[in-house]
């Protein structure tokens, strides 16, 4: 059981928090307060982390200088590395703008998620992984979309911070800007993603959280909102088997959301995935160069070697409600504190 490591409530118990309302369709909106007196809309911000010490610090600097954070719930989930203390430390002068809960035992993502959200009391929720950084204004700007009529779930657009010089970096970079071209066509939202209060429903324990809290949205009759200037930057993995195994572990949540939910993500509809990756492919000025070259083949052979493990999962039927933890994404940027946008190459697409 989660146990409050700090809370600004001293003498309020868990129990005595707002329990999150059921998904409602989309008919049922009322539109409610949403602002704080001076007229900056307040959110609450979800923080699941895992062993996150080297990003946790600037992550949380980064939320507490957003006008629109109003609470922010962390959710340290069996951390051996310095993630408590530090968020320890940055709760301790927030002026109680953030709780930090610990978890013993990790039990995954979804569990940790439903666990900060059912503790907190704003009327948005934006939901950030403990492992990337958002740019300046991009948690305002997934609040706003918020704003437009039916729209229950809105995310930003995730950024590698990884170099694009080595064969890898490439296929990273490919990898990250195939997703955006994915996303600009159906919204396909993860990493950093806002929600209505009315919209919200507690997610099951499944690997994939982001794409299983958008089916159930879709499904009650909310849109889904992909907000491309809202950057979030992160670390894609720095070695070809944490490629293969972040992807696998994916894949496997999406099969399985489709066998249940009869959702499916955008990557999984082939004829798309095709032209929007030869679309990246050609958009590219460096597509000519060998190590170019070498990183697409490399990005091409790592996904379809991921898919096919992915496939023998689910067959199998094994899914990881709780994912092996993917080291190499949870490097800090060298020379840097944490990570951000500026400390690797950032290609357009």
């Amino acid at each position: 059981m989660l146990n409050p490591s700090v809370d600004p409530f001293p003498g309020r118990s868990a129990t005595d928090d707002p329990p999150m309302a059921r998904a409602l369709p989309v008919s049922s909106w009322v539109a409610a307060p949403t602002a704080s007196p001076d007229g900056i809309r307040a959110a609450s911000v979800i923080l699941p982390t895992h062993n996150d010490g080297g990003n946790i610090g600037p992550l949380l600097d980064r939320l507490l200088e957003e006008p629109c954070v109003g609470e922010i719930v962390v959710v340290a989930s069996a951390c051996s590395d310095q993630t408590v203390p530090i968020a320890r430390e940055r709760a301790a002068g927030a002026a109680g703008r953030i709780r930090l809960y610990v978890e013993p035992v990790r039990t995954g993502k979804a569990a940790a998620v439903n666990f900060g959200v059912t503790r907190s009391s704003l009327t948005y929720v934006v939901i950030v992984s403990g492992d990337v950084l958002p740019e300046p204004g991009a948690i305002a700007a997934v609040v706003d979309a918020l704003d437009e009529p039916g729209v229950g779930m809105a995310g930003g657009r995730p950024v590698p911070v990884n170099g694009a010089g080595s064969t890898l970096g490439h296929a990273v970079h490919l990898l990250w800007g195939l997703h955006h071209r994915l996303a600009m066509r159906q919204p396909k939202l993860g990493e950093m993603i806002a929600l209505r209060r009315e919209a919200a429903d507690l997610l099951p324990r499944t690997s994939v959280d982001e794409a299983t809290f958008q089916a159930m949205l879709e499904s009650a009759g909310w849109k889904s909102r992909y907000v491309p200037e809202a950057v979030v930057a992160n670390r894609g993995p720095g070695t070809m088997r944490d490629f293969v195994k972040q992807r696998r572990q994916i894949n496997t949540g999406h099969l399985w959301l489709r066998h249940r939910e009869g959702y499916t993500v955008a990557s999984l509809h082939v004829g798309l995935l095709v032209r929007e990756f030869c679309a990246e492919v050609l958009s590219r000025d460096s597509t000519r160069r060998p190590r170019s070259m070498s990183g697409t083949g490399a990005a091409v052979g790592m996904e379809l070697w991921a898919r096919l493990l992915a496939r023998w999962d689910y067959l199998r039927g094994r899914e990881q409600h709780v994912w092996d933890m993917v080291a190499s994404t949870k490097d800090p940027a060298r020379g840097a504190n944490g990570l951000g946008a500026g400390d690797g190459e950032r290609l357009e697409g």
